[in-house]
């Protein structure tokens, strides 16, 4: 009778030291496995504790002010790892000439693809930046590329997207940056109704711009970017989105304001916004990594996802889902459900890639990154994924292939592919 008591007794010690501990070790594994935890140090990267003091020992004694935008090349880069490689072929295009840079991409009704894509042609006065935007037009799925037209327009990072009723909306940076610019003030637009061959020219106030615009079940667009942003100065900006949606093919615009549960100091900006087919808004974003070494959002830029469920009113707790460096990215549902979100590398190797989402964006194959494109320069990036009708990937993009040849070091690329 005293064994089984004393049995007892150990049965209940247990009991209790796991009842308290359990708990404990579940919010602790939840905290490290959370896809919403966000490193405080871009250089305390690695699976494990021996793994970031190792990482820490090669990646520390960098003065990031000797550095282009702060990029060493090893930027927040777990060095404890070795890559498999699985090769698989695509077709690459170049669209047209040397100095094209980066672009927009959208697919038509009828079949045919249409890029933007923008080139400084200011080689007098570089300083002054006027990038000037070139429509080229495909009806091989991306395989050849025809120059159909130059748009009135003059700037960088366009976005094109086709509406239900045939016309095209254009939206770019400002593209002349010189005296008397109000790049930061306002936004190119324009729209087109004969396949990108002629644009009405507007624009629209505000200074950040949209990765792309949402086609919404009725044909009204919707666009969500940053309120107030200015990428020159660091905490100036909103913590929250703007929601832009027009009902007229993009010729007057209505706006609303979409809570971000969040740091209201953060700033951001490049948000790239996607309806699902169930209804739920996602958004990628482009923010500086917390406890970086030096303000700069190209060398510990980051990104970082949201969600909302109530049409945009309010969103979730951002949370990372690239590493350091990695950003300009871009989201497509695939037809499978599948989430693409395709992005530039501003570490080594520079280039273009992609991860891919199973369950609706909640978690990310960051493990098996595709990638799409090198680049022999960390300018490189802005790319754009459409799928086309029989299931394939077409992505644009830039990069630099001519290092040392300036002025026209850069290319516009697409790259036709598929995921397994």
């Amino acid at each position: 009778m005293k064994n089984q008591f004393k049995t007892f007794q150990v049965m209940l010690t247990i009991a209790l030291i796991w009842g308290l501990a359990a708990p404990v070790a579940t919010w602790a594994w939840l905290k490290n496995a959370s896809p919403a935890k966000e490193a405080t140090n871009p250089e305390r990267v690695g699976r494990t504790e021996q793994d970031r003091k190792r990482n820490a020992a090669l990646l520390a004694g960098y003065d990031y002010d000797k550095y282009v935008v702060a990029i060493t090349g090893y930027n927040g880069q777990d060095r404890q790892e070795v890559v498999f490689w699985n090769r698989q072929h695509a077709v690459r295009t170049r669209v047209g000439p040397r100095g094209n840079y980066k672009c927009g991409l959208t697919l038509l009704k009828d079949g045919k693809l249409l890029l933007a894509t923008c080139k400084n042609n200011n080689d007098e006065d570089p300083t002054k930046k006027i990038f000037d935007i070139f429509v080229y037009a495909s009806t091989d799925n991306g395989a050849s590329w025809k120059l159909i037209g130059e748009t009135p327009l003059s700037g960088k990072e366009p976005s094109l997207t086709a509406l239900p009723d045939g016309s095209v909306v254009l939206s770019a940076q400002k593209g002349y940056f010189g005296p008397g610019t109000k790049y930061k003030e306002e936004i190119n637009l324009a729209r087109s109704t004969d396949g990108g061959r002629t644009w009405e020219r507007s624009v629209l106030r505000g200074s950040d711009l949209p990765r792309n615009m949402i086609v919404e079940r009725d044909g009204s667009l919707l666009f969500v970017r940053a309120a107030k942003f200015d990428w020159s100065q660091a905490n100036v900006g909103s913590p929250n989105f703007q929601l832009c949606r027009s009902r007229d093919g993009g010729k007057t615009w209505s706006f609303t304001e979409g809570v971000i549960a969040w740091d209201k100091k953060r700033r951001f900006g490049e948000v790239s916004g996607i309806r699902l087919r169930d209804g739920r808004m996602l958004a990628t974003i482009r923010s500086l990594q917390k406890g970086a070494p030096k303000g700069d959002m190209h060398g510990f830029g980051i990104t970082l996802l949201t969600e909302s469920r109530d049409n945009g009113k309010t969103w979730s707790l951002p949370r990372a889902i690239s590493r350091t460096a990695e950003v300009h990215a871009y989201l497509t549902e695939l037809k499978d459900g599948r989430i693409l979100a395709t992005y530039s590398n501003y570490h080594l190797p520079f280039g273009v890639y992609a991860i891919v989402s199973s369950d609706g964006g909640r978690t990310w194959d960051r493990d098996h990154p595709i990638q799409l494109a090198l680049s022999a320069h960390n300018q490189v990036g802005w790319p754009v994924t459409v799928q086309l009708v029989d299931g394939s990937l077409l992505t644009g993009y830039a990069l630099t292939a001519y290092l040392k040849q300036p002025p026209d070091k850069f290319v516009t690329e697409t790259v036709r592919w598929r995921l397994p």
